[in-house]
């Protein structure tokens, strides 16, 4: 049987070394960090290690909710998802992985395009009574 993606990036370590340095980039972008306000960051890379490991073949133990709704309280928009998936494609290669890898993990990322990205506010709602939308202006 073939190695999983998830094998091949090293399992758990070799995910959480890449999500180390994406939530650098996202937690000091000054857009971008915006989405992540009074979210622990340490549940914002364990909650996407253990995700992503799902999704790479490694072991099912996410507990959280699907992408669609775990970010249906965020307007993000295409440009806010292409911004993150760059600033995800330029911490894989500052985490040494083999580019063969980054294509397939970057493959994947573009596969949640559709259910993260709205074209209209409207198309928020909070995930639970009373959670405020999640729009985040883009700096001057």
């Amino acid at each position: 049987m073939a190695d999983t993606l998830f094998d091949d990036l090293g399992g758990m370590p070799g995910i959480a070394k890449v999500h180390t340095i994406l939530y650098d980039k996202l937690l000091s972008h000054p857009w971008l960090k915006g989405f992540f306000k009074g979210v622990p960051r340490p549940h914002l890379e364990g909650q996407q290690n253990e995700f992503m490991a799902g999704l790479f073949g490694g072991p099912k133990i996410y507990g959280g909710r699907p992408p669609a709704t775990a970010h249906v309280h965020m307007f993000i928009t295409e440009e806010i998802f292409l911004t993150r998936h760059i600033l995800l494609e330029q911490s894989l290669n500052e985490a040494k992985v083999r580019p063969d890898l980054i294509e397939r993990w970057l493959k994947h990322d573009m596969g949640m395009q559709n259910a993260l990205v709205k074209k209209s506010i409207s198309e928020c709602e909070g995930r639970y009574k009373n959670e405020a939308v999640i729009v985040v202006e883009k700096p001057r």
